[in-house]
């Protein structure tokens, strides 16, 4: 007998990437106490887990990016009232850290055409894509209620803060010497990854194509992963003189970003500001 929709609530962590999805997924979700954590490993059970337990209270993470509308609507079609956490970070930083996992992966073009300010139609991101408060109004519409937004920034001024706030929201509980505050991932070097982005270019397609068969694209996509690890641990035997000058991204370009979504990010802290619950310590 399927259980009554109204016995539980679900709290649903929509995950951007490189917005500490990782981070709060392995060191903070788990420590939570009065919420039973679906971890992402898990997603494709979680209807099953739902049914097979009695809790009261779930917390559900699973990454979205591109796919955003996709997993709302998702998600919205199994409980409408699933209340949903979003966690952002300023743009020209959120996306410069995308670029450095696309060129960590093979990618090969530069910057200004992996996030395109101009086209109609950009190869991967666009200002329309990259654009924050129309996610949140995504949200809102399909679920009828204010997300939870967060900001990743705040995780290295204050972390308990944030913590705190999702505790609110949540009505979860947790003890702070149970929280691991150190970096999940360690950063790739800017030669290494410019060695990755030159020797990707002969390799692997500048725009990754979408898979038609999902057991055939974890293949492929291990054994690029496989060659990408080995161009990064090759790429100190590399002189540096056979480089380009100038960085992996240019300054200019990341302040055009962040001029560019200004507005938009003055209207997500605005939005925050107004219906966050307060944190549970001042």
């Amino acid at each position: 007998m399927s259980r009554n929709p109204n016995d539980y609530q679900i709290y649903y962590h929509v995950g951007l990437g490189k917005a500490a999805s990782t981070y709060l997924q392995n060191r903070v979700f788990p420590a939570l106490k009065g919420i039973r954590y679906v971890h992402r490993d898990r997603y494709r059970r979680y209807r099953s887990i739902i049914e097979s337990t009695s809790d009261q209270r779930y917390l559900i993470s699973r990454e979205a990016a591109f796919r955003l509308d996709q997993r709302l609507d998702e998600f919205a079609a199994f409980k409408a009232d699933a209340r949903v956490i979003l966690v952002l970070r300023r743009h020209d930083r959120w996306i410069a850290s995308h670029y450095r996992r696309y060129v960590k992966n093979g990618g090969s073009l530069p910057f200004e055409a992996y996030a395109d300010l101009d086209s109609d139609r950009p190869l991967i991101w666009g200002r329309e894509k990259m654009r924050f408060m129309p996610m949140i109004q995504s949200i809102e519409a399909r679920f009828g209620s204010h997300p939870l937004v967060l900001f990743h920034e705040d995780l290295g001024r204050d972390p308990f803060r944030l913590i705190d706030q999702l505790c609110r929201f949540t009505g979860a509980t947790y003890e702070r010497e149970r929280i691991d505050l150190s970096i999940v991932h360690s950063s790739w070097s800017e030669k290494q990854l410019k060695v990755s982005r030159r020797i990707g270019k002969y390799l692997f397609d500048e725009v990754p194509s979408a898979p038609k068969h999902t057991g055939l694209h974890r293949i492929q996509r291990r054994l690029k992963l496989w060659a990408c690890y080995g161009v990064l641990g090759a790429a100190h035997l590399v002189p540096s003189r056979w480089l380009e000058d100038g960085p992996l991204i240019e300054p200019l370009s990341l302040e055009r970003v962040r001029e560019t979504f200004a507005e938009d990010w003055a209207a997500c802290l605005a939005y925050a500001e107004a219906n966050n619950p307060a944190p549970l310590t001042p």
